[in-house]
């Protein structure tokens, strides 16, 4: 298998997912090892309406995980080396792979400090519009603009829909609605949509993508730690099942050139 595929490779490992409050690793059926998968790495914050919080740890988890993988005999070992270990014989010790998924400003102020402090190799998948301040995090918007507004109008389907959302529980049964149906819509008509949500609602999309995710200057601060793994998600971040071949093609070979550009050196990995 080509390096530029070895990616391919993590289908064969036990995956296993870290959130704040669940712990998915079982010492009895473990195979030869997991990599753990997070998105956002930020303090807890305080108010209802938090429809994303499925996808945050906080350092202190984080801290707290690394020091029980440590405690229980695992190595906490690269990408590279998870990749090989996933198709050799089984080894006395277990291995943990950490990745971060979409390159979140909070990775460089929040989760890095802990990493670096203990030490381990971890990856960073980056989706190449967002260091550009070209990407457009609809997620991010579609949550501003519900926890803020009690009553919100948008086009669906070519007809203007109102929505009142004055209590939390409200709130969460229109998030759960209007992101499934924009994560469903293709790429260009999803970014007229959230547009015109976050016109109607005075939210700034743009602002609000750049200050989420890092900047080339973080993405480069990272790349100089040799515990660093850079990896692709594709230039915008798309929902790829969703595209047709040609541009779900497009979206992996672009991320990857983008970043091998940037970072003047080969990308192995996409997720």
């Amino acid at each position: 298998m080509s390096s530029d595929n070895r990616w391919l490779r993590t289908a064969r490992l036990e995956l296993a997912y870290f959130s704040g409050g669940t712990w998915l690793v079982s010492r009895t059926t473990a195979g030869a090892g997991a990599v753990l998968r997070f998105e956002r790495v930020r303090p807890r914050r305080k108010g209802a309406f938090q429809p994303l919080k499925h996808a945050e740890i906080t350092p202190v988890f984080l801290d707290k995980m690394i020091r029980a993988l440590k405690r229980w005999g695992y190595d906490i070992v690269a990408l590279d080396e998870a990749c090989e270990r996933a198709v050799r014989l089984a080894e006395d010790r277990r291995f943990a792979c950490l990745t971060f998924d979409g390159a979140w400003k909070d990775l460089i102020t929040h989760a890095y400090p802990v990493l670096a402090r203990h030490g381990v190799p971890f990856t960073v998948y980056v989706a190449s519009a967002f260091p550009d301040g070209l990407g457009e995090a609809w997620w991010l918007a579609l949550e501003a603009v519900i926890a803020r507004e009690s009553r919100i109008s948008l086009v669906i389907d070519h007809r203007e829909q109102r929505f009142s959302v004055a209590r939390p529980a409200e709130k969460y049964e229109l998030f759960a609605y209007l992101w499934a149906w924009l994560r469903k819509l293709p790429p260009a008509e999803r970014s007229i949509a959230i547009r015109d949500l976050c016109s109607r609602h005075s939210v700034d999309l743009v602002a609000l993508s750049r200050e989420a995710a890092m900047d080339w200057a973080d993405i480069a601060q990272l790349a100089a730690d040799p515990n660093v793994t850079i990896g692709s998600a594709t230039v915008h971040y798309p929902v790829l099942a969703h595209l047709k071949d040609a541009e779900a093609q497009r979206e992996i070979a672009m991320g990857k050139a983008v970043l091998e550009t940037a970072l003047r050196r080969p990308v192995r990995h996409m997720a």
